[in-house]
């Protein structure tokens, strides 16, 4: 018997402890995102657990809605990524390294919240320790990684933190730097929605993909109508209406006591107007601005969180 053939056959006699996990910190933005990976991850048929880190930020009814969305939810205390800029984007991304403190489980899918399942992949647990998909020839997007949780490997990745500095300041590029030698996923379980061609009308996502990683201004942000993308020039890349039509499919799917952690604040609703005043009167050939929104998040418009 072939070595690949026996490790494999002792992979599936010997039932491994696995979770999908994510992680929240510094504000609820992205709740809703959350929520719906784990809908997704469900819907697919998953056996696995679902694991959600969060800081300080999240608030209690927050926390409420994500555990009836599925996941099992843990305190942690967010690491500052040493080498970003203050009040940056990235600057707390390093709390994605207390994944690797998740000793209780072998193996764990680590999946950004700003992603969508489309696809079982169970399957990808048997992919060793680190593996992720391409973001070009020799880097890999930290956005879905399969990882094995290991307290001196926390250790080592947090004395290196402080010594080894990051191409981008946030996690991704420490990762990359780190783990220079690692396993490639196929890119289909790490679609990032970002095209080529900012003039394009279509920006289709094809078949066959098992998760879409949502780049730009988030579907829930936008309105339910299109994606939002398409009003700001700048974003066009990002801007993909077949893919934003998957998110809410799996919106749509949820449990309506799910669907409030989704809900449209005065200050989405207001930004949305702003750039659709703009696209329309830069009258942006792609024509999303003349769309009469029939959201119905507009009957419920919520304070700003």
């Amino acid at each position: 018997m072939s070595q690949a053939r026996l490790a494999k056959l002792n992979y599936t006699t010997y039932h491994q402890r696995e979770a999908y996990v994510t992680v929240l910190h510094s504000s609820e933005a992205y709740v809703c995102g959350a929520i719906a990976l784990a809908q997704s991850i469900i819907q697919k048929n998953s056996s696995r657990d679902l694991v959600l880190l969060h800081d300080k930020s999240i608030g209690g009814k927050s926390l409420r809605g994500l555990r009836a969305a599925g996941w099992k939810t843990k305190w942690i205390s967010r690491i500052r990524s040493p080498f970003a800029k203050k009040d940056s984007y990235n600057e707390w991304n390093y709390s994605k390294l207390r994944v690797w403190q998740l000793i209780e489980y072998d193996k764990i899918i680590f999946i950004d919240s700003d992603l969508l399942v489309l696809k079982n992949i169970d399957e990808f647990f048997f992919y060793p320790e680190l593996s992720a998909a391409g973001n070009d020839k020799v880097l890999f997007n930290s956005g879905v990684m399969v990882i094995e949780p290991s307290l001196c490997k926390f250790e080592d990745l947090m004395l290196k933190s402080f010594k080894v500095s990051s191409y981008n300041g946030g996690d991704q590029g420490f990762l990359n730097e780190v783990f220079t030698w690692w396993h490639r996923l196929p890119k289909r379980i790490n679609h990032l929605k970002v095209f080529s061609k900012q003039d394009d009308k279509e920006h289709q996502v094809g078949d066959g993909l098992y998760a879409i990683h949502y780049l730009g201004l988030k579907p829930w942000m936008c309105y339910k109508d299109y994606d939002c993308n398409w009003d700001m020039v700048s974003r066009h890349i990002f801007a993909s209406d077949s893919a934003h039509k998957k998110w809410w499919q799996v919106y749509d799917a949820m449990p309506k006591k799910l669907q409030q952690y989704c809900a449209l604040t005065k200050h989405m609703d207001k930004r949305i107007k702003k750039w659709r005043r703009i696209a329309e009167n830069a009258s942006l050939a792609n024509g999303h601005w003349k769309i009469k929104p029939k959201d119905p998040r507009h009957y419920h418009i919520v304070d700003n969180k």
